[in-house]
C-alpha cells in the first residue's frame, strides 16, 4: 500500500542523504536566458546611442563634486572585485551547482529589466563633456545595420566594458549595469557563505560602495541610476530567495509569489531542491570524484551507501 503525501511536498535527494542534483540542462538554459538579457542590453545602448541628447541632467551630487574622471576607472575594478569574489563562491561552495544557477538567473532577469528600461526612457550622459567624451551621433541617412551590428559585436567582446580613452557609445544609463553587478555580488556572497568564513562578506560590501560612489563623481552615472540598481537588485534577490525558502512545495504554491508569471520558472529550477536554505559549506572541487578514481574501494564503499539510502527511500513509500 502506497502512501499518498497530499500536501504537495515529497522528499528531495538532500533529505534522503544524497547531493543535491546539479541539473546541468537548468544551468545551460539559463546561461542561456543570461546571454540573450545581456546581448539585449549592448542591442539597446547601440540603438538609442543615435537617440539621447547631449545636455546632461541636473544631479544632487553632481552639484557638490565636480566630476572625477579617474574613478570611472576604480569603479570598473571594483566591479571586477565583486564579480570575482561572486566567481570564488561558485567554485568552492558545495552546492555550486545550485548557487550558479540562481545567481544567473537573477542577473538575466535584473538585465532584461534594464534593457525594458534603456528603451522605456533615455537619459543624456552626465558628463562635463558630452560632445567629447561621446561618439558621433548619425542621422537618418546615414544609420544602416552594418553600422548596428559592428556596435553590438564591440560591445559584446568587450562585454559591456568601454574603453574611456576612446569615444564611448552613451545613453546607458536607466539604471546602472555596474550597480547591478557590484550589488548582486555582494548579497550572493553574504548569503552563500558558510558561518565561519562570515567575515569574508564586508570585502565585496566595501568593494560595492567605493564602486558605487566611483560612478557618480566620475558621471558614468546618475544618483537615481545607482539607487534604482540598488533597490530592484536587492528586490530580485530577496523575492527569488522568499520563495525558496518558503517550507513546503504546497505553500510555495498557494503563495502570493506563486500566481506571479516568472515564479513559474523559479519553481521548475527549485523543483529537486528541498525548501528552505541549503547547507552552506566550501569544498575542494571535483575533490571526492578524484578520491574516488584513485581508490576503488572508496567508489565500491559509495555504491553501497547510495544502495543503502536508495532502499530507505523505498521503504517509505511501500508499507
Amino acid at each position: 500500500m502506497r502512501i499518498f503525501i497530499f500536501d504537495g511536498y515529497s522528499p528531495c535527494p538532500s533529505q534522503m542523504g544524497a547531493d543535491l542534483p546539479a541539473e546541468p540542462h537548468k544551468i545551460a538554459i539559463v546561461a542561456i536566458f543570461l546571454a540573450v538579457a545581456g546581448i539585449s542590453n549592448w542591442a539597446a545602448l547601440a540603438y538609442i546611442h543615435d537617440i539621447v541628447g547631449r545636455e546632461p541632467l541636473p544631479d544632487f551630487i553632481f552639484s557638490l563634486i565636480p566630476q572625477q574622471a579617474w574613478a570611472l576607472r576604480l569603479g570598473d575594478l571594483m566591479v571586477t572585485f565583486c564579480a570575482g569574489s561572486m566567481i570564488l563562491l561558485f567554485i568552492f561552495h558545495k552546492h555550486r551547482a545550485v548557487v550558479i544557477r540562481r545567481s544567473l538567473f537573477i542577473i538575466g532577469v535584473l538585465y532584461t529589466l534594464r534593457t525594458l528600461s534603456m528603451m522605456c526612457t533615455h537619459l543624456p550622459p552626465g558628463y562635463d563633456d558630452n560632445n567629447t567624451r561621446c561618439r558621433e551621433q548619425l542621422n537618418g541617412t546615414n544609420i544602416n545595420w552594418k553600422i548596428y551590428f559592428s556596435r553590438l559585436l564591440e560591445q559584446t567582446i568587450r562585454v559591456g566594458f568601454q574603453d574611456i580613452e576612446d569615444k564611448m557609445l552613451c545613453g546607458d544609463l536607466l539604471f546602472s549595469g555596474h550597480t547591478l553587478v557590484m550589488v548582486v555580488s555582494s548579497l550572493i556572497v553574504g548569503y552563500y557563505l558558510p558561518e565561519k568564513y562570515r567575515y569574508l562578506r564586508f570585502f565585496p560590501q566595501a568593494f560595492s560602495a567605493i564602486g558605487m560612489t566611483c560612478m557618480i563623481v566620475s558621471r558614468t552615472h546618475y544618483t537615481i541610476d545607482v539607487f534604482f540598481a540598488c533597490l530592484l537588485t536587492a528586490g530580485v534577490f530577496a523575492l527569488y530567495h522568499a520563495f525558496c525558502e518558503i517550507d513546503t512545495y504546497r505553500e510555495r504554491k498557494n503563495s502570493v509569489l506563486g500566481n506571479v508569471v516568472v515564479f513559474a520558472v523559479v519553481q521548475w529550477l527549485e523543483e529537486n531542491v528541498v525548501p528552505g536554505r541549503i547547507e552552506n559549506k566550501f569544498e575542494i572541487p571535483f575533490y571526492e570524484k578524484i578520491r574516488n578514481c584513485l581508490d576503488p574501494t572508496r567508489r565500491q564503499r559509495n555504491a553501497d551507501s547510495n544502495l543503502s539510502n536508495s532502499s530507505s527511500a523505498a521503504v517509505i513509500e511501500t508499507v
